[in-house]
């Protein structure tokens, strides 16, 4: 399709204004990437990078695209692992930065928020209401909330604790593919029984419309206990987490590891010695100081079960926040000395370790580059295995950087197939059509979901390629 780029660009300039039009080629480029390995591509291109400031914006531009047969992206801060932020055709690109404001209502008992606020702004502006905000993406700083209800992302958090962000979303505002204004949901407390929207949009990835605002159900701000765990090997972190649900010992707010090459990566990165041994990150909560001192405790107690080495609540602050770092330091230091592909799986309970084990062994031998190292850490309290293959190198050709990432996802997919898991955590449908949802619950239900998309956007605008199967 051939696109007058001059003429777009006017048009849409008479709906947000000229500064706020981007059509020039090393600010489109930029959209063009995202943390994936390889490099982008001619069709990943956006025609135009437009901000919008409101709902009525989106409305019109979404109208506009439909009637000129324009594909539309959604772009948050594009802080995605996976590549849900990469546009998967030529397109109208909304930035949804300038729609960032926050309002609280604390004697209604809920907060509602633009789709471009970052998560940490709202947390900081929730934790003036003694509330929470109930998911903790490592990118907290830079994540959108848009994101986080369009791929319904804990995050850190262990699900089974407190929950998806979903379940506390009382309504939303959306602007439909076609360019229709709708609203969900309730300014209630209490969600509405039997069939609604809502729900039906948080998790969708924006392939059914433009979240332009959110409400939320305000969380009391809890009481938090940190605790760190010593082991001599990543099977008694398995086992621990298997008992914790076998025995219903009530799960912690966060269960993180790094294995034993994660873990000296990642306290050297903070100024720690190395621990020679997998480290687990545990924090419980309560809503009552007394409540959590006494949940510590037990935890602690309980986490004998493995064997640890050493185990015990770290009382200083300054001291949890380098081990809690040292997380993240490790993925920061792996950028920096190479490539890496990494997994999401999130297997039966009963299966964990047989999961671990076999990725390990199939990211260990990969077909298409040989002399991977393998590392495994995250929220394995969830349960959620992050295994990586590392190459401590970013001198490959781009075709090889594909075809890995393409090798990755199929045999970590796979696993969830056969452990009868899923992905937790990550928004990325467009890499998975073949290899997760159409083996694990068949043509059928992959139809039904291509019906549902048509059904709300019938010229196939909206977030072009995500439900098509594009790696």
């Amino acid at each position: 399709m051939s696109i007058n780029i001059d003429k777009l660009a006017k048009d849409m300039t008479k709906i947000v204004g000229r500064e706020h039009v981007f059509t020039d080629r090393a600010t489109i480029g930029v959209y063009a990437q995202d943390p994936m390995p390889y490099d982008m591509e001619e069709h990943n291109i956006p025609y135009a990078v437009v901000r919008p400031s409101s709902g009525k914006e989106i409305s019109r531009i979404l109208k506009y695209a439909n009637e000129h047969l324009v594909p539309v992206h959604i772009h948050g801060a594009g802080t995605s692992l996976v590549g849900l932020a990469r546009p998967k055709t030529n397109c109208i690109l909304l930035d949804m930065r300038r729609m960032s404001k926050v309002e609280v209502f604390p004697e209604r008992g809920y907060f509602e928020v633009e789709p471009g606020a970052r998560v940490w702004e709202v947390r900081k502006i929730l934790s003036q209401y003694n509330a929470i905000l109930p998911t903790f993406p490592g990118s907290e700083q830079m994540a959108t909330i848009g994101g986080i209800i369009s791929v319904n992302t804990t995050a850190h958090v262990v699900d089974a604790s407190l929950g998806k962000p979903g379940d506390y979303v009382l309504g939303l505002e959306v602007i439909l593919p076609t360019g229709e204004p709708i609203e969900t949901g309730t300014a209630s407390m209490r969600k509405p029984a039997g069939i609604e929207l809502t729900k039906l949009f948080v998790g969708s990835e924006g392939l059914l419309g433009v979240l332009t605002k959110i409400r939320m159900r305000l969380v009391p701000l809890p009481f938090i206990k940190n605790i760190v765990a010593y082991y001599k090997d990543v099977d008694d972190i398995l086992d621990t987490v298997m008992a914790m649900y076998r025995e219903r010992i009530p799960p912690p707010l966060f269960f993180e590891f790094l294995d034993e090459r994660a873990a000296k990566v990642g306290f050297e990165a903070v100024g720690f010695e190395d621990p020679q041994a997998p480290v687990a990150m545990i924090s419980v909560y309560s809503w009552t100081k007394a409540g959590v001192d006494e949940k510590a405790k037990s935890f602690l107690e309980f986490l004998k079960v493995g064997n640890p080495i050493k185990a015990r609540i770290v009382e200083d602050k300054e001291e949890w926040q380098n081990i809690w770092t040292s997380r993240a330091e490790f993925g920061n230091s792996l950028y920096r000395l190479g490539l890496t592909f990494g997994s999401e799986i999130s297997p039966r309970i009963d299966k964990l370790k047989d999961a671990y084990h076999e990725i390990e062994s199939l990211l260990s031998d990969l077909d298409n580059y040989k002399g991977t190292e393998f590392y495994s850490f995250g929220h394995i309290g969830a349960p959620t295995i992050h295994a990586s293959a590392f190459i401590p190198t970013k001198d490959i050709p781009s075709e090889v950087k594909r075809a890995l990432v393409l090798e990755v996802r199929e045999k970590s997919e796979s696993l969830n197939v056969k452990y009868e898991g899923c992905g937790g955590e990550w928004g990325i449908t467009a890499q998975r059509v073949e290899s997760f949802l159409k083996k694990k619950y068949g043509e059928v239900y992959y139809e039904l979901l291509v019906k549902l998309k048509k059904a709300v956007d019938p010229n196939n605008i909206l977030d072009r390629g995500n439900l098509e199967g594009w790696l």
